[in-house]
C-alpha cells in the first residue's frame, strides 16, 4: 500500500470526523431546543461519518428516552459504552431508561457507577435519589436529594422531590415548601397566591383546581376554613366536579368557566391551601363526610339497585384502574386478571365503580358485577351510588378520595412506593378516617394483597351476618 493512499484515506477519516463532529454539535443545539427529529436525524449522520462515534450514540439513547422509545433506547446506550468504557453520561441516561421501565436493581447499578465516575454529577444523584425512593429506602434517598440540590443551583426538581419525600414520612413542616416548586415546574404560579390567613378577612379570593379529580376531592376541605375568613369565595373546577362540590359547599361560588370568575383579591391552587394553612400532622382539617352526595341522586341509585339487587345482602363498589395517562399508572392500577379474583365470593352484590374503558374488563368475567358505567355522567352520580354501599374496594384513583370524603367505609389497595398522602407504613389513612389501606409488601406482588383482601372480607362478612342474626332476633 502505497504512502500516498494512506495519507488519503487518513485525510479522508479526518475530514469525516469534522462532519461527524460538526453534525453532532448542530444535533446537540437542536435537542437542547427540542427538536428531536432534526438531532436524531444528525446524529445518525454522525454516527455514518463515524461509526465509532460513542457521544453520538449516547445522543440518540438520550433523545429515544424522552420520545419514550425505550427498546431501541438501550441498544444505543449500550453500544455507546461499548465503545466509550466508563462513560458517566451513557451510565446515567441507561440509569434513567431502566428507572423508567422499574429495573430498579439495575437502575441503582448504573447510577451508583455513574457517581462513581463523577461525584459532581447532581442529576445522577437526584435520579438515584427518586429510584431509592421507589425502593423505599427513604433515608438514602433523601442523602441523595440533598446532595444533588448542593452541587447544582436552583435544582427545582430536586427541591420539590425532596418536599414530596418528607410529605411521605409525615414530616409536613419540611415538606409543603418543596411541594410549592410544582408550581413554577408545572408553570401554575400565581402572583395573588401571596397571602396570610388574616388578610383574607373581608376579601374575594378564588380557589382553583390544578391536577387531577381525586387531587381536587382531596384539598377541596380546605374551603370550610377560608369560608371563615374570606367574605367571597369562588372555586374553579372541572364540570365533572360541580354538581358534587355545589351540594356540600352552598354558600361559594363555583365556576367551570375561568373567564367567569370576574375580579378578586387573592388566588390559590387547591393543592398550596395545606402550605398556607401551615398544616402539620395534627391540624389536617379531616372531619368525616366533608363532601354530601345529594339526598335525589342517593334516592335514584337506591331505586336502581334495588332493581337489580333481589336481596339485602353485602353490597360492595370496587375500582381497579385509574388514569391511563397518570405517570404511575402502571404500578397503582391493578391488572384485572388478577382483580378480578375477588368477584369469585358469590355472597356479596358486586357494583363496578370503573367509569372508562376499562369498564370493558367486566366482559372477561363470568360471576355477575353490576356496571352503570353508562348511566353516570359525573362524580354527584357517583357519590349518589356509594352512599347505597356498605363498602367500596378501590386503588388509589378518584373513587378512594370520594368514598373517604363521603365517610364510606372504604379499603384502599396500594402499591410500593405510593402517593405522598398515604405515608409508606400504617392501615389508617391521615387524611381519610374511613380508609383502611392494604399494601404491597414486595412490588408488583398484587396477589398478596388481593389474598389478604379477601381474607379480610370473609371475616367481615361472617361479623356481619352474626349481627344481622342477633339484630333479626
Amino acid at each position: 500500500m502505497s504512502q500516498s493512499f494512506i495519507t488519503i484515506v487518513k485525510k479522508v477519516k479526518e475530514r469525516n470526523d469534522m462532519n461527524a463532529e460538526l453534525c453532532f454539535t448542530q444535533g446537540a443545539e437542536l435537542a437542547h431546543k427540542g427538536d428531536a427529529l432534526q438531532a436524531l436525524e444528525l446524529f445518525h449522520q454522525a454516527i455514518s461519518l463515524k461509526p465509532d462515534y460513542a457521544e453520538a450514540y449516547n445522543g440518540i439513547g438520550a433523545l429515544l428516552i424522552n420520545i419514550n422509545n425505550l427498546n431501541e433506547a438501550e441498544f444505543y446506550l449500550q453500544r455507546a459504552l461499548e465503545l466509550k468504557v466508563d462513560y458517566p453520561e451513557a451510565l446515567f441516561n441507561l440509569g434513567t431508561l431502566f428507572s423508567r421501565t422499574s429495573l430498579l436493581e439495575e437502575a441503582e447499578v448504573c447510577l451508583r457507577e455513574t457517581i462513581s465516575l463523577q461525584p459532581d454529577f447532581p442529576e445522577a444523584h437526584f435520579r438515584l435519589g427518586m429510584v431509592l425512593k421507589q425502593m423505599e429506602r427513604l433515608d438514602e434517598a433523601e442523602k441523595h436529594l440533598v446532595l444533588s440540590i448542593r452541587l447544582r443551583t436552583d435544582f427545582k426538581e430536586a427541591e420539590f422531590a425532596l418536599g414530596v419525600l418528607y410529605l411521605l414520612q409525615g414530616q409536613y413542616e419540611k415538606g409543603w415548601k418543596g411541594y410549592e416548586l410544582r408550581r413554577r415546574i408545572f408553570n401554575t404560579c400565581d402572583s395573588r397566591c401571596n397571602w396570610k390567613v388574616e388578610d383574607l378577612t373581608g376579601q374575594k379570593i378564588v380557589l382553583f383546581h390544578e391536577q387531577g379529580f381525586g387531587d381536587a376531592i382531596h384539598f377541596v376541605r380546605y374551603v370550610k376554613e377560608i369560608e371563615k375568613v374570606a367574605s367571597e369565595v369562588v372555586l374553579f373546577i372541572p364540570e365533572q366536579l360541580k354538581r358534587l362540590i355545589s351540594a356540600s359547599f352552598k354558600s361559594i361560588t363555583i365556576e367551570t368557566d375561568e373567564k367567569m370568575v370576574g375580579d378578586y383579591n387573592f388566588s390559590c391552587p387547591l393543592p398550596s391551601l395545606p402550605y398556607m394553612f401551615r398544616t402539620t400532622l395534627d391540624t389536617i382539617p379531616s372531619p368525616i363526610s366533608y363532601l354530601k352526595a345529594d339526598s335525589n341522586l342517593i334516592s335514584k341509585w337506591s331505586e336502581i339497585v334495588k332493581k337489580e339487587i333481589k336481596d339485602h345482602s353485602f353490597t360492595i363498589g370496587v375500582a381497579w384502574a385509574g388514569n391511563p395517562n397518570h405517570k404511575n399508572d402502571k404500578n397503582r392500577s391493578i391488572p384485572f386478571h388478577v382483580f378480578k379474583q375477588l368477584f369469585s365470593l358469590q355472597t356479596v352484590n358486586w357494583i363496578s365503580l370503573q367509569m372508562d374503558e376499562k369498564a370493558a374488563d367486566l366482559q372477561t368475567v363470568s360471576h355477575q358485577v353490576l356496571d352503570f358505567h353508562e348511566n353516570i355522567s359525573d362524580f354527584a352520580e357517583t357519590a349518589g351510588l356509594i352512599e347505597n354501599l356498605d363498602l367500596v374496594i378501590t386503588v388509589d384513583t378518584a373513587v378512594a378520595h370520594l368514598a373517604g370524603a363521603l365517610g364510606k367505609d372504604t379499603w384502599l389497595l396500594l402499591p410500593i412506593d405510593p402517593d405522598w398522602r398515604w405515608q409508606v407504613k400504617g392501615q389508617e389513612s391521615l387524611w381519610y378516617p374511613t380508609i383502611r389501606i392494604f399494601r404491597q409488601i414486595h412490588r408488583g406482588d398484587w396477589q398478596g394483597v388481593l389474598a389478604e383482601v379477601i381474607t379480610n372480607l370473609e371475616a367481615k362478612l361472617k361479623r356481619n351476618n352474626q349481627f344481622n342474626k342477633i339484630k333479626g332476633n
